[in-house]
């Protein structure tokens, strides 16, 4: 048997989607794959790469699409792919690509608790008084991509319960 080779690999299931863990299933298949800039299988403890998450940032908001970082890795993950409009753009730009999407239908309460809890968390942390420079830039580029993905960075409980069954929908 003989496995269907893919361009790229694009989980662009919603953030809070397990998409953390489709990573690491993947990077240890062999298919290194970023999560918000950080590539499954460095050697690190951060949970992301603010200098490749911002530069990818710096490309899509110019227009580019032919991100640096898909010259390091296999794939991504979560932020900036799951954006409708980034992931149409990246489906161009990399024909022949797999693209991943993982559901929390089941419980979309629970998935909006655990949205909360992060979202809201990483911005007290990431841009309040204490944060370094670096960690409040991380953050607007975080909030960039929220409301992009999103309709809205601020989060709000129906609103995002909205923008996830218009998601699901959309893919659909």
């Amino acid at each position: 048997a003989c496995m269907r080779k893919f361009n790229k690999v694009f989980i662009i299931a919603l953030p809070r989607c397990a998409t953390v863990s489709l990573c690491d299933a993947l990077g240890m298949l062999g298919i290194p794959t970023a999560h918000l800039g950080r590539i499954y299988g460095e050697k690190t403890n951060e949970h992301n790469n603010p200098v490749r998450l911002k530069r990818m940032h710096e490309q899509i908001t110019s227009g580019d699409f032919r991100l640096d970082i898909l010259e390091q890795c296999q794939g991504l993950a979560d932020y900036p792919v799951c954006s409708t409009e980034v992931f149409a753009k990246l489906d161009v730009e990399y024909p022949g690509s797999l693209f991943i999407n993982l559901r929390r239908d089941n419980d979309v309460g629970r998935w909006l608790q655990s949205v909360e809890r992060q979202f809201v968390g990483l911005q007290m942390v990431k841009a309040g008084k204490a944060a370094t420079e670096a960690e409040q830039e991380f953050m607007k580029v975080m909030l960039y991509f929220r409301e992009l993905t999103f309709g809205q960075a601020k989060f709000d409980a129906s609103a995002y319960e909205h923008a996830y069954r218009r998601y699901q929908a959309h893919l659909e």
